[in-house]
């Protein structure tokens, strides 16, 4: 194999190592986490994949003096062809005599050359290999013995792996050709892996549509809805503790807001159900999926030691579509782990800011935010974009435009560690 060959090949190689390796990288390092769900195939084709590239590089790198399959057992080197059965046209033009000998040959190569020249008849000269010294060519090439040059060219109608041969676009393409594939082939590919972030921008977010949600939405309702959820008897949990001294006592509303009246209230302390005459009258305009108590939700949905209702984000937000549920879950407190971003809608006196989790249906591609506001009753407090907080409050329902949006009436915000999932499946 030459020396480009060689080179073109150890370069093929790369990139498939190249490859490989990121799809293991990726797998290992736990990155794969933030972009593909845990159930169903992808996470293991990932796997899969990387290995089957490395195995293949390897394999071509520790293979790469074998001898082309299609050349075992031929011998090339022209001094030592039997051209009895060859095919080939043996005519020639000798240089000095100036004239086309266009003769067949009837070859029987043996030790001694006895072969019979059959010539035109009327090329007027005597061919005779004895008398070949005045035409002024040289007869001196080996057949079989003969000593006398044939000129002739061989096509055997198989590929040798010589030089030049055709193994791919890197053979076939002269070296900025050859820089420009191996530089879209490897270059997008590392920076992906060395720098693309694992989470998305508030930028993103937004544009993903964090600010235009709809409540009356159904399409994941059957995953999130209380009303759907089995009716066991829930734990209290102990949440995770949050970050210590991360916020100011700006940050904490100690008293309820205004607005919630007394049902919602008494409501809280477990003393009576909500009357749906008690529920803000927008709220009545949505849907009913059926009957829905307050035991319902006690048995189906954990509890802190404070006795709130642990929920996620989504969860909430289909309460917005759900008569039912808002009639049970007005007035109680409940308890969320999220991502905060200022509040854009609604918000005239900057009382609010939103709160969301990414929900993965397919791969992080497809994420799409689910939020609801919160409200703090007087000027909500700063946070830095995207921080993650534990929000505790009162449950709500308001309508705004065509919607009945899902509210936090905030008593307390705190800065928290993300979750081990950034990303609900």
């Amino acid at each position: 194999m030459s020396g480009t060959r060689t080179l073109v090949h150890l370069l093929s190689v790369a990139m498939l190592l190249l490859w490989g390796g990121v799809l293991l990288y990726f797998y290992i390092s736990g990155r794969l986490v933030n972009y593909l769900p845990p159930d169903g195939i992808f996470r293991p084709m990932v796997l899969i994949s990387g290995i089957g590239l490395a195995v293949l590089g390897l394999f071509n790198l520790l293979t790469m003096g074998a001898e082309d399959p299609g050349c075992e057992g031929h011998d090339h080197g022209h001094d030592n062809h039997d051209h009895k059965d060859c095919g080939h046209d043996h005519s020639h033009k000798h240089g000095a005599c100036d004239h086309d000998h266009g003769h067949e040959h009837k070859h029987e190569h043996g030790a001694a050359c006895d072969h019979d020249h059959v010539h035109d008849e009327n090329c007027g000269h005597d061919h005779s290999h004895d008398e070949h010294k005045d035409c002024g060519h040289d007869h001196a090439k080996k057949a079989g013995g003969c000593g006398h040059d044939h000129g002739h060219t061989h096509d055997h109608g198989h590929a040798h792996s010589h030089e030049g041969h055709a193994h791919g676009i890197l053979d076939e393409s002269s070296w900025p050709g050859r820089i420009a594939v191996l530089l879209i082939l490897a270059a997008p590919l590392s920076w992906a892996a060395l720098s693309s972030p694992d989470r998305y921008s508030p930028n993103a977010i937004v544009n993903k549509g964090l600010y235009d949600p709809n409540y009356t939405d159904t399409s994941r309702a059957e995953q999130f809805s209380l009303q759907n959820k089995p009716k066991t008897v829930a734990k209290v949990v102990d949440t995770p503790p949050v970050a210590s001294a991360s916020l100011p006592p700006a940050n904490v509303t100690t008293t309820p807001p205004p607005g919630v009246n007394a049902a919602s209230a008494a409501m809280a302390d477990g003393a009576k159900k909500v009357n749906e005459k008690d529920l803000p009258k927008p709220a009545q305009a949505s849907k009913s999926y059926g009957s829905f108590t307050l035991e319902d939700l006690k048995a189906q949905v954990p509890q802190s030691k404070d006795g709130n209702f642990i929920l996620e984000v989504p969860e909430l937000y289909y309460t917005g579509g759900d008569v039912e549920v808002q009639k049970v879950i007005t007035g109680q407190m409940v308890e969320t782990v999220a991502q905060i971003l200022p509040e854009k809608v609604n918000n005239p006196d900057g009382h609010r800011l939103r709160i969301f989790r990414m929900l993965v249906q397919c791969c992080a591609a497809d994420a799409r935010p689910y939020s609801v506001p919160v409200d703090f009753g007087k000027k909500a407090p700063e946070f830095k974009d995207m921080t993650w907080v534990k929000v505790t409050g009162k449950m709500n329902y308001k309508k705004e435009g065509d919607q009945t949006v899902p509210i936090i009436e905030a008593t307390k915000v705190e800065e928290t560690t993300a979750p081990e999932n950034a990303m609900i499946y």
